[in-house]
């Protein structure tokens, strides 16, 4: 449930828009305000202060609370986005599919990009927790990783949320709605592509904490075993999402050093992250199987749970 501080921080700014409360007039009384809307007086503090923190009223010890302000702050018809890399050409074409459906059936929308980082996740999860939003929309961060975060989307959950996971559903989450693409089909079609163009021997750079590309390289390797061809322990490389300090799997010189040897085995490395770092000096092959957008039927499912 949607605690009631906030809910009664939303009534209260709702009567002010509609001129209950006009501009420079006092509110009721702490006393008065528990007594109109049945809550405690602790649930009216809490909600005069976010009020203040929206710069709505000002709060004077003595002089009572004064109507400083208009405005429709409320989230209630706002969905919120979270996405690892809106900056992507992958990232930027979800953000807009998501984007253009929800406008479309009247939702504002707020996107966030957490740069697989649990901490810009959490901040953003729990604005959420702080205010009253109509949905959520989440491409977990390091996905293929347990996440520290999954207490939050607990509470979201248990409000009612609606929330819908893209590609991933936190371990610890049983009863999300998620919406994937087919990861293991695409790496198995990409590989078996390889194969039907004379590649018998085939590498891979694949992503370590996220579980599409987890997915993808499952797919990748099953096509070269049910092919009956060898399968190179060596010439495949598991980057990070994002390094940390002091690491760097995903610079140009540390993938040349690993595609230098692979090829001395393999004939084509296939590269499943188009943001990893590669200069040509070596090449990398792309999927050329195209992979169906879940921007759309990720909206249109949030729709239906918010309906």
């Amino acid at each position: 449930m949607i605690p009631k501080y906030i809910l009664l921080r939303e009534k209260i700014n709702e009567e002010i828009l509609q001129g209950t409360y006009p501009m420079a007039s006092k509110l009721p009384t702490e006393v008065e305000l528990a007594r109109i809307y049945n809550v405690s007086r602790s649930t009216v503090r809490q909600a005069l202060d976010l009020l203040v923190k929206d710069g709505i009223i000002s709060k004077h010890w003595g002089s009572g609370n004064t109507v400083i302000g208009k405005s429709d702050s409320s989230k209630k018809d706002t969905v919120m986005i979270l996405l690892p890399d809106i900056s992507s050409q992958r990232g930027s074409s979800l953000l807009s599919d998501i984007s253009s459906t929800l406008l479309k059936q009247g939702f504002k929308v707020e996107h966030h990009q957490t740069s697989n980082e649990f901490s810009k996740e959490r901040s953003y999860l729990q604005l959420m927790l702080d205010d009253m939003y109509s949905g959520l929309i989440i491409e977990p961060a390091l996905s293929a990783l347990p996440s520290m975060n999954v207490d939050l989307m607990q509470q979201l959950l248990r409000r009612k949320t609606p929330v819908i996971f893209l590609e991933a559903t936190p371990i610890g989450i049983y009863n999300g709605k998620e919406i994937s693409s087919d990861s293991y089909n695409l790496g198995y079609q990409t590989a078996r592509s390889f194969i039907n163009m004379g590649k018998k021997d085939l590498g891979g750079i694949f992503l370590l904490d996220n579980k599409s590309s987890v997915l993808t390289y499952s797919g990748f390797v099953d096509a070269i075993r049910d092919a009956g061809l060898s399968y190179h322990d060596n010439c495949f490389l598991w980057c990070n999402s994002k390094d940390p300090v002091g690491v760097s799997t995903r610079s140009s010189s540390f993938i040349n050093k690993f595609l230098k040897q692979a090829y001395n085995t393999v004939e084509t490395v296939y590269l499943d992250d188009d943001t990893i770092n590669v200069d040509g000096i070596y090449p990398v092959f792309r999927s050329e199987i195209e992979s169906k957008s879940i921007g759309k039927p990720a909206a249109k499912a949030l729709i239906s749970l918010i309906k």
